[in-house]
């Protein structure tokens, strides 16, 4: 079974730098909060739904997340992809909790969570949609007549799907992940020939995955946010004081006493979320708070970032969304705060 990674989005990085570079109660902005909650709850369902996949025992899969594809003139996303020889499968897949109604004759979503009602966007009807474009995108590559499924994926267990006038086709539509190898087997089971060549699935995952174009949405612009809001130099990972001092190829905490040889790491991609998608020698040095002006150009060498320009005008680019720290740190007393102040 060959497979690619669950990235965090755009978003949710951005929201995990603000967190980490806002000064004083900044961060504690309800449409961070929210915005932050919201792709943190995405990525954590898509990641459970991701588990129980990989738990499947098969070589014949090809496994795709996190898709965003461009179907001019729009744009279309896909949570996860399954393709094998017979068929291929859209994963759309939620979040709900509490209870979670879908009326069928309505094509109406609703959610009871905490004594409050929620609508959404009819679930079964998103991944038809998505369907019909990944079908224009593959016929735009000369891959004809490929079998497209749907499913729509409740993440969590403990969600109640109330399938309001017990639609037959719905229970084969909607499923907690428990099922999902269940409907997958089934599907299988429900195509006697081959559609595909192993080498052409791979082929078709290769380039979908080459397509990919991950949405960056303007946050900070959205927010009001200005650089004399954000701290200045690097946090301290262990007892969220700053600005650490630079000390001979480390850096060094003046209240904890805590060292650390990459804290600028995660200083400067956070730069590249917040602010752009490039930095200079000069722009680096000011942001960690250095007196040399050397020392940018060894750390951001050392970072392997891509260049371009000579001296003064070189400037080093941000990497790809895959390639920004995935297990990046949120200070503890933010993020307790967060939880305790906006229970989910």
């Amino acid at each position: 079974m060959f497979e690619n990674y669950r990235k965090k989005s755009y978003d949710l990085l951005i929201y995990e730098a603000l967190l980490r570079q806002l000064k004083g109660d900044l961060w504690f902005n309800e449409k961070i909060i929210a915005g932050y909650k919201k792709e943190k709850a995405g990525y954590d369902g898509e990641s459970a739904v991701d588990y129980t996949i990989s738990t499947f025992r098969s070589n014949d899969f090809v496994i795709l997340r996190g898709l965003r594809l461009k179907n001019p003139p729009f744009y279309f996303q896909i949570d996860t992809l399954i393709l094998t020889k017979k068929f291929i499968c859209i994963l759309e897949i939620k979040n709900y909790k509490g209870i979670f109604s879908y009326d069928s004759k309505q094509h109406q979503l609703t959610q009871k969570v905490n004594g409050r009602i929620n609508s959404y966007k009819d679930p079964i009807l998103q991944a038809e949609a998505q369907k019909n474009h990944l079908k224009t995108w593959l016929v735009h590559r000369g891959f004809f007549n490929i079998p497209i499924e749907t499913l729509v994926v409740v993440a969590y267990p403990s969600t109640i799907v109330e399938n309001i006038h017990q639609d037959a086709s719905v229970y084969n539509k909607i499923i907690h992940t428990a099922s999902l190898q269940l409907q997958i087997e089934r599907l299988n089971n429900l195509y006697s020939k081959d559609s595909l060549t192993m080498p052409a699935v791979q082929e078709i995952g290769r380039q979908l995955q080459q397509a990919d174009e991950p949405l960056r949405t303007n946050i900070l612009q959205q927010l009001g946010l200005a650089e004399h809001h954000f701290i200045d130099g690097v946090l301290c990972t262990k007892c969220n004081k700053f600005p650490m001092k630079r000390l001979y190829k480390k850096w060094l905490c003046s209240e904890c006493k805590n060292t650390d040889t990459k804290a600028h790491e995660q200083v400067i991609y956070d730069y590249f979320l917040i602010h752009g998608d490039t930095i200079t020698n000069r722009q680096c040095q000011h942001i960690l708070k250095i007196k040399s002006p050397r020392t940018p150009h060894t750390l951001l060498t050392g970072m392997e970032l891509r260049q371009s320009g000579n001296n003064r005008t070189r400037k080093y680019h941000a990497p790809p969304s895959q390639g920004y720290p995935q297990k990046s740190y949120i200070p503890a007393n933010r993020l307790m705060r967060i939880q305790q102040e906006n229970p989910n």
